[in-house]
């Protein structure tokens, strides 16, 4: 028996309803499997003959005849509907959530099997019965991301009209008519346009607490033009902002059109307690202690989130979510110590936590944007005191200090604007392989906290100035392409031969890490402004040097590498040892080690059509 017929076998035996059935019989059915390959989004059950789906990797949607999320599949489930004609489930239909690999048992060796083994065909109906049951009560399977409001939007907790006035209304009317519609949040409208939300809070903070007439209108304290989502974004989308902009209320809006209002608190109806729970508990922590103490809860909260099924993207914003919460507090606790700055800040986050892709057991990449104001002299020492309290503080909190020192306690990465906008410039317009390997890290920044006019101008010359400058690009791609993929000849694999690592991989050097360069190396080229990965690379697609099909086989082989990735930290998790990401391809199946290769091979050949894009490349 081939190796990849032994693994089939060992997977098929380990699931029901094949791990009821003897040596023998197995191996009899084996020969009538056959597998399938779904891209993400593909239509599930594939056109064909009738089968019994078992899902060997990846994950499947299933929607009832209303639409509704029925039933969410992942690796070890089956799907036998397609065999009972009678069952209701037949008529049910989805998609791959994520590229999938299936095994097939056609109907008839099906029912051969069923007609041998009665006792199966007995159980599949019953486990049938069990779902439609549950489903009957209002307790349908739900998505794994369900749970963690990935996989539901804003259009389910949408439940009444939004409550909103005219700019010109006064405060008092605003209270009475809040009062009377028992919200806690006023969405001001004018000409059927959105133009600001008043909050209980701003009539407190705003109002009573300045002392304005109640005959003000409300045009002069809400928020104007406050952020929106459409109704089909999901949940999760909206948990995150409103996390990050410490918001509590979120309109929904398409075409231009108002169709509700979200608050922080429908979030924590529908979620129960997860993420948001763990952020706003950061938010009111009194102390570095209780901060720590929160922080120490994320390895759990990942775990289940990653338990539960959800992607390595959302995964990768649960864990920014936190640090960006983790920074904003430290930063209020450390002007709470200090006293109020005494001039304007901005705190930027870079790297993986700037491009929204945080992992666990990350360092801290920040810096300080200081104002034009900004004296070394005069204001130095209160910034440096600031600096090394929210890094240490950010350490004691599990993200570890930068090997290479690039953070806001080095005053080298705090300087006022002025400084930061001529270093950016210098690294582009005379570049060379360390201000490049600068660049890359600090051109994906994010702001975290204070002042946003500080953050823009950088942003703004970013994107005015690399896609001019061919040297500066060029040194980019020498250096991105400076360690090329592990596969060697006949597509094997490179491995370490010796040390603590011998036979593995690194997934994030030599697979994860050459992709975020990549497309980071793109979006500069034309000038995007977006800093994730994933965004650049839909953001870029069908650009001159990178074509729609480029683009696309990037993020899946992105996609694979973070999906193992989350599965070997998961493994590592669950048996006590330390996360890292080294993973030996002897320990993976024939399916992954070729999917692995061909990763591989796309990121070779995406890192040679940028050196073709370059003629005049910079060697190292």
């Amino acid at each position: 028996m081939s190796d990849e017929l032994a693994e089939i076998r060992d997977f098929v035996a380990s699931y029901p309803p094949f791990d009821q059935l003897d040596g023998k019989t197995l191996s009899s059915l084996l020969r009538l499997f056959v597998i399938r390959y779904l891209r993400r989004g593909s239509p599930f059950p594939p056109p064909g003959t009738p089968s019994l789906w078992l899902v060997r990797q990846g994950s499947l949607e299933l929607r009832n005849a209303d639409g509704q999320l029925a039933r969410r599949l992942g690796e070890g489930d089956s799907h036998e509907a397609q065999c009972l004609p009678d069952s209701p489930e037949h008529h049910w239909v989805g998609h791959a959530a994520e590229d999938t690999l299936l095994y097939a048992l056609p109907r008839p060796a099906l029912e051969q099997l069923w007609e041998s083994h009665p006792d199966l065909r007995q159980q599949a109906v019953a486990l049938l019965g069990e779902r439609l049951r549950r489903a009957c009560a209002g307790k349908a399977e739900r998505s794994p991301m369900q749970n963690d409001l990935t996989g539901m939007t804003l259009a389910a907790l949408i439940v009444r009209p939004p409550v909103h006035a005219k700019p010109e209304a006064s405060i008092r009317d605003a209270a009475a008519l809040m009062t009377t519609a028992r919200v806690s949040a006023l969405l001001i409208v004018d000409d059927g346009q959105l133009k600001g939300i008043v909050t209980d809070r701003d009539l407190r903070s705003r109002c009573l607490a300045t002392g304005l007439p109640d005959s003000t209108p409300l045009a002069a304290i809400m928020t104007a033009d406050p952020r929106t989502l459409p109704p089909e974004a999901p949940c999760f989308e909206a948990l995150l902002l409103m996390t990050r902009r410490g918001i509590h209320h979120l309109p929904v809006v398409r075409d231009g059109h108002l169709l509700g209002l979200v608050s922080s608190t429908d979030l924590l109806r529908a979620q129960g307690i997860s993420t948001i729970h763990l952020a706003k508990r950061i938010q009111r922590a009194a102390d570095l202690a209780e901060l720590a103490g929160c922080a120490a809860e994320l390895p759990e909260l990942w775990l289940s989130l990653a338990g539960r099924g959800e992607t390595a993207a959302t995964l990768g914003h649960v864990v920014t979510c936190i640090g960006d919460a983790l920074g904003c507090r430290l930063l209020i606790l450390a002007e709470e110590r200090l006293g109020p700055p005494p001039v304007s800040y901005a705190w930027i986050a870079y790297g993986s936590q700037g491009r929204q892709e945080l992992g666990l057991q990350s360092d801290q990449d920040n810096a300080l944007i200081l104002a034009n104001a900004y004296d070394a002299r005069q204001h130095g020492d209160y910034f440096r005191q600031l600096a090394e309290r929210v890094c240490d503080g950010l350490a004691a909190c599990g993200f570890a200090y930068c090997p290479g020192q690039m953070m806001a306690n080095n005053p080298r990465w705090r300087q006022a604007l002025p400084d930061w906008l001529a270093t950016f410039a210098d690294w582009m317009r005379h570049a060379d392989p360390q201000k490049a390997r600068l660049a890359s890290n600090l051109f994906d920044f994010r702001l975290i906290h204070g002042d946003p006019a500080l953050s823009q101008p950088l942003r703004d010359l970013i994107a005015r100035e690399a896609a001019s400058q061919e040297s500066f690009l060029s040194h980019l791609v020498a250096n991105a392409g400076a360690a090329p993929p592990p596969l060697g000849l006949f597509r094997h694999f490179v491995v370490a031969r010796s040390g603590e690592h011998e036979g593995q991989l690194d997934l994030k050097r030599d697979g994860i890490l050459p992709i975020v360069d990549l497309a980071r190396i793109h979006a500069l080229a034309t000038g995007c402004t977006e800093t994730g990965t994933s965004s650049r690379l839909q953001a870029v697609a069908g650009s001159a040097r990178l074509n729609r099909e480029g683009a696309d086989t990037l993020q899946a082989a992105l996609d694979f590498m973070l999906a193992l990735r989350v599965s070997l930290q998961r493994r590592q998790m669950t048996g006590g040892q330390a996360v890292d990401n080294f993973i030996a391809p002897a320990s993976l199946s024939a399916w992954e080690r070729r999917h692995l290769r061909d990763a591989f091979a796309a990121i070779a050949a995406a890192q040679q059509a940028l050196r073709l894009a370059f003629p005049e490349l910079v060697i190292n």
